[in-house]
């Protein structure tokens, strides 16, 4: 590790002209490592991707995460400039990016109205001539965890654990085609949307702040809510914040569903991608553990009950 932080050290001040005085790892993010860094200019937070299936949407999401906060957008970390004017830097066979710190600690359950408040200046937004990854509505991504389930050098537990659950996910599928058939029949209504935003909030004192921009899509606001499907009330909470801020939309039940089920082999596909291109045996048998219990006891079962009844 204090090998490491020397290299990163080395490249901050390289890249981006950084004094740096201290640097220690954080515990921020699933993807590659997480650093924070102390420098006579200000404290930073450095994101480091070495997944290679994930960096092309890592880098994509930084010009977005600038556009947000030229906007006016005061709740999402700055992303810094290299000394070139680059957004991100190659470091270890990594993609590096540096954002201004966050002060305050994670906090995986913040209040709708909260959250949707702030979010609902982002889905304000119009951004017109900013790349950004575009809504389908396909259902690649659950041929993607079929290829991906029989590929070579799964864990032997993980290979058995989806062998059981094989006629379950069997009929995830189809639903997933049911919910895509329906709602790529329209494609209007999209925003600029997090996927994950409930689970990268940081709390300091009032100040609530929304991290780890990676999948940043421009999609329907059912992308961000699906997670509220076991609480009804609360996605009319939704509704009523859309309406005051002028954002004349309800959310629907079809898109509610498909991002339920797509999100299942989104996270599964994660897991094991990221078992296949571990480097090291440890890692690949964390991962392992990790997806386990999600086969076994996630969350997610209890909003896919729920959808199951659309």
């Amino acid at each position: 590790m204090a090998e490491k932080s020397m290299e990163l050290t080395e490249f901050l001040s390289r890249t981006y002209g950084f004094q740096v005085q201290d640097i220690w790892a954080a515990k921020r993010g699933f993807y590659g490592e997480t650093w924070k860094v102390r420098a006579k200019e200000a404290d930073y937070f450095v994101k480091i991707d070495y997944w290679t299936h994930h960096m092309e949407s890592y880098q994509a999401s930084l010009p977005v995460i600038q556009y947000m906060t030229q906007q006016g957008i005061s709740f999402i970390p700055q992303v810094v400039k290299t000394k070139d004017g680059e957004l991100s830097g190659r470091f270890n066979q990594g993609v590096a990016a540096v954002f201004a710190y966050v002060q305050g600690e994670l906090y995986e359950n913040p209040g709708v109205e909260q959250l949707y408040g702030k979010m609902a200046q982002v889905y304000q937004l119009r951004p017109e001539g900013i790349a950004m990854d575009r809504e389908t509505f396909g259902t690649e991504i659950a041929d993607d965890f079929q290829r991906l389930q029989n590929a070579q050098g799964l864990p032997e537990q993980v290979a058995a654990a989806l062998k059981e659950k094989q006629r379950v996910i069997s009929g995830y599928m189809e639903r997933l085609k049911f919910f895509s058939a329906q709602c790529s029949q329209d494609m209007g209504n999209f925003h600029i949307t997090h996927g994950d935003v409930g689970g990268n909030c940081i709390l300091n004192g009032e100040r609530l702040s929304i991290v780890d921009w990676d999948g940043v899509k421009y999609a329907p606001v059912e992308r961000d809510a699906w997670i509220l499907l076991c609480e009804w009330r609360h996605l009319e909470k939704v509704n009523a914040i859309l309406k005051e801020n002028n954002i004349e939309y309800r959310l629907r039940q079809e898109r509610l569903g498909y991002y339920c089920y797509s999100f299942f082999f989104h996270y599964l596909g994660e897991y094991l991608r990221s078992m296949l291109n571990a480097r090291e045996e440890k890692q690949k048998q964390d991962l392992a553990e990790k997806c386990m219990d999600y086969l076994q006891n996630s969350w997610i079962f209890r909003q896919l009950a729920r959808a199951d009844l659309f």
